[in-house]
């Protein structure tokens, strides 16, 4: 990978007064290791979040075929071919519009059996998912899906790009549902609306990006929904080909890059399996390469006196609900924290569809799944799962059972200062809907 220089400093006036307040914030930062004194930067800030997938896109209308063989595909990914298939010819009931014949309803099983999930469907997206348990609750139908939380949440992104509150977004992955219907912009819908909702209404990157070799404004670590139908990234790789340049290639899913005096480290936890759905099972490279290559590049911050360091990848260090956690022993927590008395560590996770935040041994974790994905860990059964006594608790909900929330988190970066995150949500229903909130005060 290309290693881009600091840009020559300068002694003005105004480089004098940043430099004066910078040692005079420092002395209030309790002292990170010895590390050389962090290189020259200006203050900056992103955005971030994760899971902004919507649900499928299934532009049918009454009489094809093409539609049972979809659920099919999208059942058999929790359960054999076969036995998926017996289950769609049983249970799947789809509603058509009488008079345009456009499908406009699904009724289907959902997680448990006694799970019913009831999605509606227009101009081919399912804009809304509900869930009925009809033996727990009958009747009471829990939406745990809008389509209109996605878009909330891309769209007050890029205003704040546009507005230069933000200089980049980065996302923990899962952006697109599957391959199956597409791989490109050129051809999937998922990956068009991406664009179309994001890409491609972000500015172009500035000359200070630039000169850090980014040559766009968004940054994604692959989520397993990446690599469901297209092993081999063609629709990352049609979207931002400028990762190429990162380091990124089909076989190789992991890269990084310096920005004002800051490292982002994007890594690649895996794909999926049913049977352990956090396990972080990445073979581009395996897990114990790609800690080999966090050591090397977090080393590398160290030795460069760069003292704030952000990790990305999906599957989630900590988790409370849903889906869990990354069992041990591949959970990188212990090596990540490893370097805290050195580097001010954030990392930026998803999979588990809700927002979780942490701080554990000195590193921040910020589980980010609210990005515009189905929320099933709002369920009965799944807002809380199984844990030892002494995990460290959630500083997000505090024990409060999650609701429906789309949100996204803005970072501001300062030399010399911690860093400063603040939380903005949409929670559809709400007396409230919409508010801000400043984490790990």
């Amino acid at each position: 990978m290309t290693e881009h220089p600091l840009p020559p400093i300068r002694l003005t006036r105004r480089a004098l007064a940043q430099q004066i307040a910078v040692t005079a914030a420092m002395t209030a930062l309790p002292v990170l290791g010895t590390a050389a004194a962090q290189p020259a930067g200006s203050s900056f800030s992103f955005a971030v979040c994760g899971d902004t997938r919507p649900m499928m896109y299934l532009p049918y209308k009454q009489g094809q075929p093409d539609l049972t063989k979809l659920f099919v595909e999208m059942f058999g990914l929790v359960m054999p071919e076969k036995v998926a298939e017996a289950v769609v010819r049983k249970d799947v009931k789809t509603i058509f519009d009488p008079a345009t014949g456009e499908l406009i309803r699904i009724i289907m099983p959902f997680e448990s059996r006694s799970e019913v999930m009831t999605l509606t469907v227009d101009k081919g997206w399912v804009t809304e998912a509900s869930v009925e348990d009809v033996k727990l609750l009958p009747g009471v139908h829990r939406t745990i899906f809008r389509l209109e939380g996605g878009d909330w949440v891309a769209r007050e992104i890029v205003k704040d790009v546009q507005a230069g509150r933000a200089r980049f977004v980065v996302n923990s992955g899962d952006v697109v549902w599957w391959g199956n219907q597409g791989l490109t912009i050129a051809d999937s819908p998922y990956w068009r609306r991406v664009n179309d909702t994001m890409l491609k209404k972000l500015p172009a990157p500035d000359g200070e990006m630039l000169a850090a070799g980014l040559e766009g404004r968004w940054f994604i670590g692959v989520g397993n929904h990446e690599v469901w139908g297209d092993p081999g990234i063609d629709g990352v790789l049609s979207a931002v080909p400028y990762l190429k340049n990162l380091g990124v290639t089909p076989d190789h899913l992991i890269y990084k890059f310096d920005f004002d005096g800051a490292r982002f480290v994007f890594l690649w936890s895996g794909q999926y399996d049913y049977r352990s759905p956090s396990l972080w099972d990445a073979d581009r490279p395996r897990y114990t390469e790609q800690m080999q290559q966090l050591r090397q590049w977090l080393d590398e911050a160290k030795a460069a006196g760069i003292r704030k360091a952000f990790i990305v990848f999906h599957y989630p260090v900590f988790a409370r609900s849903g889906l869990g956690p990354i069992p041990a022993p591949d959970n990188p927590h212990k090596l990540i924290a490893s370097y805290a008395k050195d580097l001010e560590i954030v990392v930026f996770n998803g999979h588990v569809h809700t927002t979780e935040i942490y701080d554990v041994d000195g590193v921040k974790y910020l589980m980010l799944g609210g990005g515009g994905a189905e929320q099933d860990p709002i369920l009965p059964g799944r807002t809380s799962i199984k844990l030892p006594a002494d995990y460290p608790p959630d500083l997000y909900w505090k024990g409060q059972p999650p609701t429906e929330e789309y949100n996204y988190v803005l970072v501001d970066v300062k030399p010399g200062q911690r860093t400063r995150f603040t939380l903005n949500r949409f929670r559809p229903g709400s007396a409230e809907p919409f508010g801000t909130e400043e984490l790990f005060t």
